[in-house]
């Protein structure tokens, strides 16, 4: 009887066992978190893949072992944005559904978690709208980050309006946009501009007008 060796014709070969190598999970997330330090430095149109993996302490070749751009890069930081905004309002949204409280107080605090997660990542906001117009999945992350709020905030609307509590005649999903647009607006003429604004005062009086827009009464409480 002929033995073949693994690996000849007719004799399955045994699986190649790799062996897990926790700096190789880790360089991915090395990689992003060090793009992101040089996006926010200097752009994304300044942005060189040299810096990059200057800032990661790797090689080139091990930068385009995982992208092979700087689009590529820029999308998985802005990916890390979304996930960061919008895992915070998730939050605020689980704890309204948890009990029946004060609308007012719900905007007030989902206000209060928006402008600290935007002024966290101002930069990359900043430079979402101008990749967005050349990048298409690009594009895509900042349509997720409006989409998500969009239905969050209309989907309040429709409930405070059956409630009785918000002015029944405004069309929730215009009326979310117009309020989100305010609040982004504000946000970014801040950052960009570098204004002199208090943080909660900020996220205070844009819950008043969010409040008196909606019709849900004359502003929200003074918060600590």
């Amino acid at each position: 009887m002929t033995v073949r060796a693994a690996g000849e014709e007719g004799t399955a070969a045994p699986p190649a066992r790799r062996r897990y190598d926790p700096r190789r999970e880790r360089t991915p997330q090395r990689l992003i978190a060090a793009a992101r330090v040089v996006f926010e430095r200097d752009g994304f149109h300044d942005a060189r893949l040299a810096d990059v993996t200057r800032q990661a302490q790797v090689s080139t070749g091990t930068l385009y072992n995982y992208f092979q751009s700087k689009e590529e890069l820029f999308r998985a930081v802005m990916q890390g944005v979304l996930d960061d905004l919008t895992a915070r309002s998730d939050d605020v949204t689980a704890r309204e559904r948890d009990r029946d409280r004060d609308p007012v107080e719900g905007i007030v605090e989902a206000n209060r978690s928006y402008v600290q997660g935007y002024r966290r990542n101002a930069r990359l906001m900043s430079l979402l709208t101008q990749v967005a117009e050349r990048d298409a999945e690009v594009l895509a992350i900042a349509l997720a980050i409006r989409q998500h709020f969009e239905d969050r905030i209309s989907r309040a609307i429709r409930r405070w309006q059956a409630e009785g509590r918000a002015y029944s005649d405004l069309d929730p999903v215009y009326t979310a946009n117009a309020l989100a647009y305010m609040v982004d607006r504000f946000l970014h003429e801040w950052s960009v501009l570098g204004l002199d604004y208090d943080e909660t005062k900020a996220a205070e009086t844009l819950s008043t007008l969010w409040v008196r827009a909606l019709g849900l009464r004359d502003g929200p409480r003074t918060t600590p």
